[in-house]
């Protein structure tokens, strides 16, 4: 009973762990809005992290700041984010169009002169609009280069962590040896834990990867190692047993290497973005098709795709399920630091999509702007109107709370886990 109330109290620290650098990652988002935006002169009403109703705040000049009670996003008002435009008297949705103009309107005062979002410059704008996904990239970069360069990656060494004593196709399901089985070469050839392959056939097995080229490449003949065990060295002899396929060459000795850590260089920072980046791309594009396994998930009908979507909660999850799996600290450490520079990459891709409320949407308006303002069209000069295009914010911001709490509910009732 006392291991099992450990695991729980383990598992709630990394939840909570995970809460903390998530609320983190929001305020360093809605910060990468608020610096710019004050800097070039804009009132920035509000600085909030979470959204409901209001847990703390604080008035410091002319922003109030505060935290809100459910951790799932944060926002900054900016004060000017809609122009002024007379009316709109015709159209389906001139009603939604006027009051979004019209609340925006009350917010200003007279001192606001000079000091709103849409008197900005299109580039100002830009910088304002893609300071927040930008923090959650440099977040994430952080993060990575702690895991990736510093702390390093689970690789297999050339050191032995366990002999093999059968051929694989002959380990039961338990993944044991039966008794009566084929004796594997490592076995017959007196290879031991903790002995550290240094060469086959003179060739030098300074890495995982060139131990096991070797190993391939002398499928089926006999190889001579030079054996590092205690403070001597010592020469193994082996006949490689030939597994391979038509199509591949596969050796095998029978040994499981040792995992250590391994520090990876910089650029390897840049291959899990491009990864990630892809990941999330390909995950948005499979979104319809994957709904279908959502709904049928959350009625109880199908199991959970574990390659599907997951929400903020999903990972809550994984996050606890990560510190209180059994492994060295730093293992740990390693995958809770990869999982939360993911959630800020996804963060980060998600927000440039070119979609109204999200960041990539008021870019895009930038964008067309400063265009526009590089023709003679007699509006050049006038800021985008954004308020006219609420109607489909609206609409995507109900269908992406709508599967945001759907989602939600799958990752309570079926949760994807670890273990």
């Amino acid at each position: 009973m006392g291991s099992i109330k450990g695991d729980c109290r383990v598992f709630g620290f990394g939840v909570l762990t995970f809460v903390i650098g998530l609320l983190i990652s929001v305020a360093l988002h809605e910060f990468g809005h608020f610096y710019p935006a004050r800097k070039f002169g804009v009132r920035v009403s509000q600085f909030m992290v979470g959204f409901g109703p209001t847990l703390f705040s604080r008035q410091r000049g002319e922003t109030e700041y505060g935290i809100k009670a459910i951790p799932l996003g944060g926002y900054v008002r900016i004060i000017g984010m809609i122009p002024p435009r007379p009316k709109i008297r015709r159209g389906p949705f001139r009603n939604i169009i006027n009051q979004t103009r019209e609340t925006a309107m009350a917010e200003l005062t007279d001192a606001d002169q000079g000091r709103v979002f849409y008197q900005l410059h299109p580039a100002k704008k830009l910088t304002v609009m893609l300071g927040g996904p930008l923090m959650n990239l440099v977040v994430a970069i952080v993060l990575l280069f702690i895991s990736l360069v510093l702390i390093g990656t689970p690789q297999p060494t050339t050191k032995v962590d366990a002999v093999i004593n059968c051929l694989p196709s002959e380990l039961n399901a338990a993944g044991e040896c039966p008794s009566g089985a084929t004796t594997s070469p490592a076995a017959k050839a007196g290879l031991a834990v903790g002995d550290q392959i240094v060469s086959i056939n003179a060739n030098p097995t300074q890495d995982w990867d060139a131990l096991v080229s070797e190993i391939d490449g002398a499928a089926g003949q006999r190889i001579t190692m030079e054996i590092n065990r205690a403070d001597s060295t010592l020469i193994l002899t082996a006949t490689v047993a030939d597994i391979s396929t038509e199509t591949q060459p596969n050796g095998y000795l029978g040994f499981r290497p040792v995992v250590e850590l391994t520090r990876q260089s910089p650029l390897a920072v840049a291959e899990v973005i491009g990864q990630v980046g892809l990941a999330t791309v390909q995950l948005i594009m499979d979104l319809p098709a994957r709904l279908s396994n959502i709904v049928a998930t959350a009625v109880g009908a199908e199991p959970r795709d574990l390659d599907g979507p997951i929400s903020i909660v999903g990972v809550s999850v994984i996050s606890g399920d990560v510190v209180a799996q059994e492994s060295p600290a730093s293992w740990r450490i390693l995958d809770f630091l990869m999982l939360l520079a993911s959630v800020n990459l996804a963060l980060f891709f998600f927000n440039l999509l070119p979609i109204l409320p999200l960041d990539g949407g008021h870019v895009a308006g930038a964008l067309y702007e400063w265009g526009r303002r590089k023709t003679k069209s007699k509006r050049a000069a006038e800021a985008v109107d954004i308020a006219k295009l609420m109607p489909a914010a609206y609409v995507f911001a109900i269908l992406l709370l709508s599967f945001s709490m759907l989602l939600i509910y799958v990752d309570l009732v079926a949760p994807i886990r670890l273990n």
